[in-house]
């Protein structure tokens, strides 16, 4: 019902311009028809005028209308055309961009590659360095061995005894544990500070060294080292030493005195 009241609406304007030239078309001819007259022409030609008019428009309208239509034809194909172009260059960007994700996941997947290699050799370098560090420490330590065996045995028998006056004073006490006694030598700390102490027999042999001094809260150096058993019994029992004990002050052996602490 609504589109039959719409269809009327729309035609009734039409309806309302074409009744009054049907009129006078009608009116017209039968002016024509009835008189032969200047009246009867008069009305021929006011219809064949109004027939002229209305031929004339219904042409007009639909060359306007064809007009119309291919101008929308065209316009829908430059559209069409247009939205094509734009599709074809959306899916070329799409390629370009997917050939360009392909690329960098090509160099990606080189360089992980590169970054592997390149990981296990510096870890090939770093084990060959940690080697060539324990084997350099290793030489190290053998050389400071050998160097300061030769310096003991050197030293040792050229030793003679020197005045009081050069001797470092050393207490000493012993700690034993079980059937093994140590010997503690503690001296102050200053400018003398000795970096060894050594035992050797009256042959000149060396017969025990200690090893580095340790640092006692006090401040004082602490050296320790098992000599020989009678050399504990005779420092225990105060008895004259057959050994002479020595400490390594700057490159020099110097004689010890030794003070008794008492502790046992």
């Amino acid at each position: 019902m609504k589109a039959r009241d719409a269809d009327l609406a729309s035609g009734l304007p039409e309806l309302r311009q074409t009744l009054p030239l049907a009129f006078a078309v009608t009116v017209g001819l039968l002016l024509a028809a009835i008189d032969r007259g200047t009246a009867g022409w008069l009305g021929g030609g006011v219809a064949a005028g109004i027939a002229a008019c209305v031929v004339y428009v219904w042409s007009a309208r639909r060359t306007l209308l064809r007009s119309a239509h291919e101008a929308h034809a065209k316009e829908l194909q430059k559209q069409v055309e247009d939205a094509d172009s734009r599709v074809e260059l959306v899916v070329k960007q799409f390629e370009w961009a997917v050939g360009d994700v392909a690329k960098l996941r090509r160099q990606l997947d080189q360089s992980e590659a590169t970054v592997r290699l390149l990981t296990e050799r510096s870890r090939e370098r770093e084990h060959r360095s940690e080697q060539l560090v324990r084997q350099i420490s290793r030489l190290r330590e053998r050389l400071a061995e050998i160097a300061m065996a030769a310096s003991l045995t050197g030293t040792g028998k050229k030793s003679s005894p020197r005045p009081h006056l050069d001797a470092i004073y050393f207490t000493w006490g012993l700690h034993l544990d079980g059937p093994r006694a140590r010997l503690e030598l503690q001296t102050a700390t200053n400018g003398e500070s000795p970096a060894r102490v050594r035992v050797m027999d009256r042959d000149g042999q060396i017969v025990a060294v200690s090893g580095v001094a340790v640092v006692l809260l006090d401040g004082n150096l602490e050296f320790q080292l098992e000599p020989p058993l009678d050399l504990i019994a005779d420092l225990d029992d105060g008895q004259e030493l057959d050994y002479a004990i020595e400490a390594l002050v700057d490159d020099e052996w110097k004689p010890v005195r030794l003070s008794d602490t008492g502790r046992r």
